[in-house]
């Protein structure tokens, strides 16, 4: 069982998916299915962003603006956990999961969607933002208020939290890029048998100006 927040910018009225994707993402081609990326912290998805638009300093990451929304989730099964230590038993490296070649991780999500009996739900590292994780849902689900209870398996409670709002300070520099010429550091730490834990920028009186 699964119940928990997670977190994800969206630029439209919900943050759900209910047809198939109509971009690829590292877990679906384009028209695959739906597929859901929701952040289990909070930064993750404006360090998806940045990697995303290829925003690498300040003066680029703050023209940046973005609605972040809060999704309850609401799983009666724990999901998937795919890590460093399982990658190799799902048949893909611990590289796959965070390198910029995304097909060996498209090609286990379809897997899991053929599979009838395969998992609908899993939680993967962040590429772009090391040391956090996102869960991945593999089925179509709609938003429902945050207060509201939900009456059937699609429903997913959420709430838009910050509208047009810009991400934390300094995060660009935590942000794993593509073509980034060094390692991804929590795959790296994770090769040196090290541990990885991310670090949140501080928060100052001057972080909190533009």
């Amino acid at each position: 069982m699964m119940r928990t927040v997670t977190f994800r910018l969206a630029a439209y009225e919900t943050p759900l998916w209910a047809t198939p994707n109509f971009s690829p993402g590292r877990y679906n081609g384009a028209g695959d299915g739906c597929t859901q990326y929701l952040s289990l912290h909070p930064m993750t998805p404006w360090g998806e962003l940045l990697r995303n638009e290829d925003r690498r300093d300040r003066d680029q990451a703050l023209l940046l603006r973005a609605s972040i929304w809060a999704v309850k989730i609401l799983l009666e099964e724990d999901p998937l956990e795919v890590t460093f230590d399982t990658a190799t038993d799902l048949g893909i490296t611990p590289v796959d999961l965070v390198s910029d070649d995304q097909s060996a991780c498209r090609a286990l999500a379809q897997s899991f969607r053929e599979d009838d009996a395969g998992p609908r739900a899993f939680v993967a590292p962040s590429a772009a933002l090391p040391g956090t994780r996102n869960l991945v849902l593999l089925d179509p689900f709609v938003a429902l208020s945050y207060e509201l209870s939900p009456v059937a398996p699609e429903d997913l409670p959420v709430a838009m939290v910050a509208q047009d709002g810009r991400c934390p300070e300094g995060l660009w520099n935590l942000v794993h890029y593509r073509g980034t010429p060094t390692i991804h550091s929590a795959l790296d730490a994770w090769q040196s048998e090290d541990e990885f834990e991310f670090v949140e920028p501080p928060v100052s009186p001057a972080t909190l100006t533009i």
